[in-house]
């Protein structure tokens, strides 16, 4: 303990053999080298520690550090451009680093105060940029408790290919560590090309946005190996009836499910048994929380009613930290999602109720991609926007103007690299006469499929 502070498990629990290839001695070790050196470190207490490790066990060894302390933590992804540094340095002043962080820890007064046991991860918003959640340690319980009523109690085995700064990603780690089960790490483009590492995880679980899925399924060799999962959770966005119906030849354990970093991950899901049926809803909501839907007057919807989806439960963020803001007055979170739920309480989820993008399972706010662009200095207006697509789920494109003539599309690529992360980037960016708008200023649907199919004819 330190000053009123418990901590929130004891450090043996972590010197079990749990994360593949780390004997769980070395682990602890590590966690307890961390635990002397944020210890050692004035102001951690208040201005907490960043995270930015690229290394998984790494990552796991500052965290766990970190919340055992109760000194606030804040999540970053280390490949994060100078505009996603530069916003959160506006939010955030960690006392130490880890990883490719470009933040300074020089002390700073413009600053409030973090509280003991704040746990901060990434979400892009409505509002754009880079903002935190803030959890702490009760409220991953919590989340966890509500997953493990679903998948029934006993150790979570998992293998990872998530970022563990991305909340569906931290939540397998805290899963397997309170399950006591085991965790594996192994990278995405080694597993799709290779396949699933030697020393086996046995009745593992795999959690995937759609676009994973649908390259592991292009590779037949790991056919197997997916059809002997215990679950695959498949998140992220919207999954295409050709590849849930590829997933359903091979009658692979699928479970869609529905959540957001404010929510710490899953809080709705579908037994694969009615994925399997011909279903593709986001299933029923969890034990742990409360799900309704409402009106725009704040009046609850009845069954079939599309309205905005509201959430309660204990596994709910306390706020943001960067951002205004959050919970509504009464405890419970007002998302930014439209959708129903039917006579079997089954929750249908039907889009966004603003223009977040989300392609590959990450959020984007096309107004921030478009700032960054205007910002180049080579390009006169600029739109962006998501399209349908198979492989991606919605496919970031940005249209653009330019005062002259002149070629300006290599610059502009390279200045975009510079600027944005890499999911941020769009995947098209084409030069038009005019943006595809109407009269009224609004997105020209039908102008927009126009210009994506005759570039797609040019380049063929």
């Amino acid at each position: 303990t330190m000053g009123q502070f418990s901590a929130p498990f004891e450090i043996e629990s972590l010197g079990r053999d749990w994360i593949a290839g780390t004997p769980g001695v070395t682990f602890r070790r590590r966690v307890e080298g961390c635990i002397d050196a944020i210890r050692a470190e004035p102001d951690t207490s208040t201005r907490g520690v960043l995270i930015a490790e690229r290394d998984p066990v790494d990552f796991s060894a500052a965290f766990f550090a970190a919340v055992f302390l109760g000194t606030p933590v804040m999540l970053a992804n280390p490949r994060w451009g100078q505009l996603e540094w530069e916003e959160v340095a506006s939010s955030v002043n960690p006392a130490r680093c880890y990883g490719a962080s470009q933040m300074t820890v020089l002390p700073r007064s413009d600053i409030e105060p973090l509280k003991s046991g704040d746990i901060l991860i990434p979400t892009g918003g409505s509002s754009g940029g880079v903002k935190f959640a803030v959890h702490d340690w009760s409220s991953l319980r919590a989340a966890w408790r509500g997953f493990e009523a679903f998948i029934e109690p006993g150790a979570y085995n998992a293998y990872c290919v998530l970022p563990l700064y991305h909340v569906s990603g931290l939540m397998q780690l805290v899963r397997a560590f309170l399950s006591g089960g085991q965790i594996a790490f192994p990278d995405f483009k080694t597993l799709q090309s290779v396949g699933f590492p030697s020393g086996r995880v046995q009745g593992y679980c795999l959690s995937l946005v759609t676009t994973q899925l649908q390259r592991l399924l292009s590779q037949s060799q790991l056919h197997s190996e997916l059809e002997a999962a215990r679950a695959i959770f498949v998140g992220g966005g919207p999954m295409s009836e050709a590849l849930a119906e590829q997933a359903r030849v091979l009658r692979l354990p699928i479970i869609l499910s529905y959540g957001m970093t404010e929510t710490a991950a899953m809080v709705a899901a579908m037994p694969t048994e009615e994925f399997l049926a011909g279903r593709v809803t986001a299933g029923r909501p969890l034990d742990h929380v409360t799900v309704d839907i409402v009106s725009p007057t704040g009046s609850r919807c009845a069954v079939g009613e599309p309205g905005r989806i509201r959430i309660a439960g204990d596994c709910l963020f306390k706020g943001y930290r960067g951002s205004s803001g959050g919970l509504q007055g009464d405890g419970r979170y007002l998302t930014d999602d439209e959708g129903f739920v039917d006579e079997q309480d089954r929750l249908h989820v039907i889009g966004r109720i603003d223009r977040l993008i989300v392609s590959g399972g990450e959020k984007i706010d096309p107004r921030e991609v478009e700032v960054a662009i205007r910002e180049t200095g080579l390009v006169e207006e600029v739109l962006a926007v998501g399209r349908s697509d198979p492989e991606w789920g919605q496919m970031l494109v940005a249209f653009y103007t330019t005062c002259t003539d002149s070629e300006v599309s290599k610059d502009l690529e390279g200045r975009v690299r510079e600027q944005l992360a890499n999911y941020k980037r769009p995947k098209q960016m084409i030069r038009v006469p005019k943006l595809p708008l109407n009269e009224k200023g609004k997105l020209d649907h039908r102008l927009i499929d126009q210009i994506l199919g005759e570039v797609a004819e040019s380049t063929d």
